[in-house]
């Protein structure tokens, strides 16, 4: 190996490392590039930065929530369009939630047509349309002994952990960013609510998966090179709330 090689050589080590310190994660095949970022403290507030800067823009937004846990009344899951519009579901069912229970759920999109479905419910829009380069997944956990969690999580088939946020002695509400995404995708998981004493309702346990779009540059594809398994990762993070 020559001087030039290892010189080289050092400096993508370099940058892989730097990738992995600020949770930045590329994904193992280019034909299912996108890339995990875990952002230690980043919650609502970060969230709702990023759309007032105009740095993302939400398409759509599917959801899961406590409800009224009944089938009649309050939805417990819906397809919604960008919520800065509107918060009134262009789909949604009805479900009764088992406490602690995990419940298959998967999330197709391509391009054109939207089909979510939550155990044996499936809704379908055909509202939204056009690419996509970021979804944020997001749990919440709004009173105390109470749970949300997104686990078993596969986008395109390659497996990124888990998602949750847990109500331990205040509110906790996480999320994970799906990067570099393009359409079509599919992401599946499972999903629990879980909770002691008085059961929560309406949005006090929930989670959403919000697609739409950032205007950033994408990286150079010799610059994101920290390819590993992301299978073995886990994402929870529990703050303090004043």
């Amino acid at each position: 190996m020559t001087y030039f090689e290892k010189l080289i050589n050092q400096r993508k080590s370099l940058i892989v490392f730097g990738l992995a310190a600020i949770g930045l994660i590329s994904a193992p095949s280019s034909a299912s590039a996108f890339t995990i970022v875990n952002t230690p403290g980043f919650g609502d507030t970060a969230f709702e930065q990023l759309r007032t800067d105009g740095k993302f823009t939400e398409l759509f937004v599917a959801e899961g929530r406590i409800g009224n846990n009944a089938n009649n009344g309050t939805h417990e899951i819906d397809i919604l369009e960008d919520t800065k519009k509107s918060f009134i579901p262009v789909a949604k069912g009805d479900r009764t939630w088992v406490n602690g229970g995990l419940v298959d759920f998967s999330l197709i999109y391509d391009g054109s047509k939207v089909t979510y479905k939550v155990d044996n419910q499936t809704l379908i829009s055909q509202q939204f349309s056009g690419g996509v380069t970021d979804i944020f997944l997001r749990t919440n956990a709004s009173l105390v002994g109470s749970k949300t969690s997104l686990k078993n999580l596969f986008f395109n088939g390659t497996s990124i952990g888990n998602l949750e946020s847990s109500a331990v002695t205040a509110r906790d509400t996480d999320y994970l960013q799906i990067s570099q995404v393009t359409a079509p995708f599919t992401l599946t998981g499972k999903s629990s609510f879980s909770w002691t004493g008085a059961r929560p309702s309406n949005s006090n346990l929930a989670f959403q998966i919000k697609v739409g779009n950032s205007p950033k540059a994408v990286p150079e594809p010799g610059m994101v090179s920290a390819i590993v398994g992301v299978g073995t990762i886990g994402y929870k993070r529990r703050k303090k709330h004043i």
